[in-house]
């Protein structure tokens, strides 16, 4: 695996502890509405989970699909040179610079369907996930592009699904610094890397 999977897993990090403040206040009037053991629970956030996490793959699908067909070393290049400015995003994003409220993808509140709850939190437009696309879009492959957003799920659902369960890791502080050093290592990354391309 090279590293822009990892940095698919990291950018997934940085955007995790926004997606419990985002997701979870979304999902749980669904998760509590009615009584559920642990089981069921369990499967309704799994349903979810798939919801977002088929959010991603279509996206990712999509724009990595446009960047394999788009031959363009014009258009990459301004690919780069966005991916540039989104990378210094996502760094002033995680460092708490950017208020996170400017990506919020609501209303939800009346929809009880667990999946297309997923579905629409996950392609909230906010750094991570806005420089995922422009990133994606110059690997030029379908095909990575996919693999690169699986680990961008893996990355967020570390925080969305044991605190879904537990309710416990919204308050642990060491995550947030988790996801902020992840956040600024990915921008960085993605700054470097295109600018490298670009020059």
């Amino acid at each position: 695996m090279n590293f822009s999977f990892f940095a698919g897993f990291l950018a997934g990090l940085s955007t995790g502890v926004y997606c419990l403040g985002l997701c979870l206040p979304i999902f749980l009037p669904v998760l509590l509405s009615q009584k559920r053991n642990l089981k069921s629970s369990f499967s309704l956030i799994l349903e979810f989970s798939a919801g977002r996490l088929s959010g991603y793959l279509v996206f990712g699908l999509i724009i990595g699909w446009l960047g394999q067909i788009i031959q363009s070393n014009f258009i990459h290049l301004l690919a780069s040179l966005i991916n540039v400015w989104n990378g210094i995003l996502l760094i002033l994003y995680s460092l708490g610079t950017i208020d996170k409220k400017f990506c919020q993808f609501l209303p939800f509140s009346k929809i009880k369907w667990a999946f297309l709850l997923g579905f629409l939190t996950g392609v909230n437009i906010c750094p991570p996930f806005l420089a995922s696309l422009t990133y994606v879009f110059n690997l030029r492959s379908a095909l990575n592009s996919l693999l690169y957003f699986l680990m961008f799920f893996v990355g967020t659902s570390l925080y969305l699904i044991p605190s879904a369960l537990l309710g416990v890791f919204t308050k642990i502080n060491w995550l947030t610094k988790i996801a902020r050093a992840s956040g600024v290592i990915v921008g960085i990354y993605f700054v470097v890397e295109n600018l490298l391309r670009v020059l």
